[in-house]
């Protein structure tokens, strides 16, 4: 079936495909939730989407939920988990679609969970991989600039992520759950979009609290702030529930993951696809002790998220003191280019800190670079991968890629 849909691609005009794709993707979207017996029914279902923070506010939310006894599965950008079974997400998509969603959910009931948390991303939602999920929680982290190319505009981005506050308002009312809950950040500017929707209940977070977490970063604790407050809303209100569970998430995959090594380095691997994302890290291991910052990182996206690029180059000139550009996922695009786009970046950067810039397309000849030149007490920051199981190279050609292993057979 992949390969016919990706003939039609080829047969047929780019704008007409960009149109009927949320048509196809609803209908078998849907269509598995009707092989499925419409699981999300007789769960309780929370929809977390913003531009940064979703999978991190998702497990700990599950960590609390499944700590406070209620049996909790999740789906987001870095693994699965279907009450039994932990797994890396292998898809190439943080929202799975067809048919692989409503089966995750159905595997979820099998295994006597009561809730499910779905990471729903911007992409995702404007795809209508959400049909047929009847939604009794919809949050958003935040908001900021990202996927504009895709979208077509910030204006068209905040309506895909509006998408889910739609869908909760037209979900069943469940007889076991029967209020519709909307949550957003306090702060974010864009809140008063996503208050419009209707619902039972809207709640407002506030991230003044203060949380004790074994994860790197100020925005680290915001993500736990928000998990407690969707908790509280779900009824678990026992601050010592909180507090343990909140301790017992250690790592999470490709998250300001810390790689262990005897070089005396301080690496780590983190997703950041986004600017707002890669800001957010390379800020807070700034604040770690260190000598200098190594920072590897290309542009994923393609011709579809040009100007990321620029703001790439732009942060991280910002902050390191030596940058590796290497390829992310190059999709169809020139990798010289993207190369060019980021060094154009750097050049803009008002606030500019490095000293070094090195070009190595080959991701494992980069990285292994990077821990080459690293000494003692070095930052190695390695973003845009993650957790992902897979790297596109030039010409659409995808490998599979494990990056804490090239990571570790690089030391």
């Amino acid at each position: 079936m992949q390969t016919f849909l990706n003939l039609l691609k080829k047969i047929l005009p780019e704008e007409f495909v960009k149109r009927i794709r949320p048509v196809g993707h609803g209908f078998l979207a849907y269509l598995g939730a009707v092989i499925y017996g419409f699981p999300s029914r007789k769960l309780i279902v929370v929809g977390i989407t913003g531009t940064a923070g979703k999978s991190t506010t998702t497990r700990f939310l599950a960590s609390i939920l499944n700590a406070a006894g209620k049996k909790t599965g999740y789906i987001t950008t870095v693994n699965f988990f279907d009450g039994r079974n932990d797994v890396l997400n292998k898809h190439g998509m943080s929202m799975p679609g067809r048919f692989l969603l409503q089966k995750e959910l159905k595997q979820m009931l099998q295994n006597d969970c009561k809730y499910a948390i779905i990471e729903c991303t911007s992409e995702g939602l404007a795809q209508n991989r959400h049909a047929g999920i009847d939604f009794d929680l919809a949050v958003v982290t935040n908001l900021a600039e990202a996927h504009l190319d895709s979208h077509g505009g910030f204006e068209n981005y905040k309506k895909a992520k509006g998408k889910l506050f739609a869908a909760l308002e037209q979900s069943y009312v469940k007889p076991f759950f029967k209020t519709k809950v909307i949550l957003v950040n306090a702060a974010d500017a864009n809140k008063e979009y996503f208050l419009s929707f209707k619902a039972d209940q809207k709640i407002e977070i506030n991230l003044d609290r203060e949380v004790k977490i074994n994860l790197v970063g100020d925005f680290n604790k915001n993500n736990a702030i928000m998990a407690m407050s969707i908790a509280e809303a779900l009824g678990v209100t026992d601050l010592e529930i909180h507090k343990n569970a909140l301790a017992a998430v250690s790592e999470i995959p490709g998250r300001m993951q810390s790689i262990a090594n005897d070089k005396g380095l301080k690496i780590f691997l983190d997703y950041a696809p986004e600017p707002v994302a890669m800001e957010n890290v390379l800020k807070a291991i700034s604040l770690i002790e260190h000598k200098k910052i190594i920072h590897v990182f290309g542009s994923t996206g393609g011709h579809r998220d040009v100007a990321k690029r620029f703001e790439f180059g732009k942060i991280s000139a910002a902050y390191s003191d030596k940058i590796i550009i290497t390829n992310d996922d190059v999709y169809d695009s020139d990798p010289v280019k993207i190369v060019e786009d980021i060094m154009s970046g750097i050049k803009q950067s008002e606030h500019k800190k490095v000293s070094e810039i090195i070009v190595i397309l080959d991701r494992k000849d980069a990285i292994k670079r990077a821990l080459q030149i690293a000494q003692s007490n070095d930052i190695v920051l390695i973003t845009g991968k993650g957790s992902e199981q897979f790297l596109i190279l030039p010409g659409n050609q995808r490998i599979e890629w494990d990056e804490k292993k090239v990571i570790e057979q690089a030391l």
